[in-house]
């Protein structure tokens, strides 16, 4: 894939800005990032807090082929290739939270947000991935402080969001092309060797109260245990935040 990055000092969300660009028939590739967001989006609404600079903002456009149901999948997409470039970028290993939060000792060091549009006809027309990597913040505010770290909390260094993006962007190329070939199968083993599952405790839909998460399958949906012992199937977007983290606003 051909990328065309466009860095912006600050936008409301880089999510909006390539959306609009998804609008006016931009192509895939197409990729915005920020120092800063005014209004930056997390999973489910909440907002995204980040001081000027101290993150790496990223949105890419993806046009995959197929089924609007498809689009969950790519979020765990994501999720793996951030992993891949946090242990190649910056020496840190992050495990994968259901369904993409990226942890380190728990704590939560970058989010990941898909959106999906679709045609008339139920087949995906683009999806947008927003990313943001905690990089250099030194502290955060009281509501985030006990769930979430940085790459300069845990290394004790520095790291530069320009160095970091063609790594990410070179990650993400890779396990994209595997999942266009092969679907989430491809990349199921070792999503699963990165992951916090099995045995994640999540949110079950439909208030069905929390249970321990199972496995994922071949189709990138969760399983997990419902407290009457019943196997439920949950699609990443659906339900299934990690209990720990749901009340987070980052």
């Amino acid at each position: 894939m051909i990328f065309a990055v466009t860095a912006l000092e600050a936008t409301d969300s880089t999510q909006t800005e390539v959306k609009r660009r998804a609008v006016a028939g931009a192509p895939e590739g197409t990729v915005v990032t920020a120092r800063h967001q005014r209004a930056g989006r997390g999973r489910r609404g909440r907002d995204w807090w980040d001081e000027p600079g101290q993150s790496l903002l990223v949105s890419v456009l993806l046009r995959p082929t197929g089924p609007s149901a498809v689009a969950p999948q790519l979020a765990l997409v994501a999720g793996l290739a951030v992993a891949e470039t946090l242990e190649a970028g910056a020496g840190v290993t992050a495990r994968i939270g259901w369904p993409n939060d990226l942890l380190v000792d728990g704590r939560k060091v970058c989010g990941i947000l898909a959106e999906a549009a679709s045609d008339g006809a139920g087949r995906l027309d683009h999806v947008i991935l927003g990313i943001g990597i905690n990089l250099n913040q030194a502290e955060f505010p009281d509501a985030l402080c006990a769930r979430a770290t940085s790459l300069r909390l845990i290394t004790g260094a520095a790291h530069d969001a320009e160095a970091l993006l063609p790594v990410l962007l070179a990650c993400l190329d890779r396990r994209y092309a595997q999942w266009q070939h092969g679907g989430f199968a491809a990349l199921r083993a070792d999503w699963l060797a990165r992951s916090t599952v099995p045995g994640q405790m999540v949110r079950l839909p439909e208030g069905g109260g929390v249970g321990p998460a199972v496995d994922v399958g071949d189709d990138g949906v969760l399983l997990a245990h419902a407290p009457d012992g019943r196997l439920l199937r949950i699609v990443s977007g659906e339900a299934g935040e990690e209990v720990a983290a749901h009340a987070a606003r980052h």
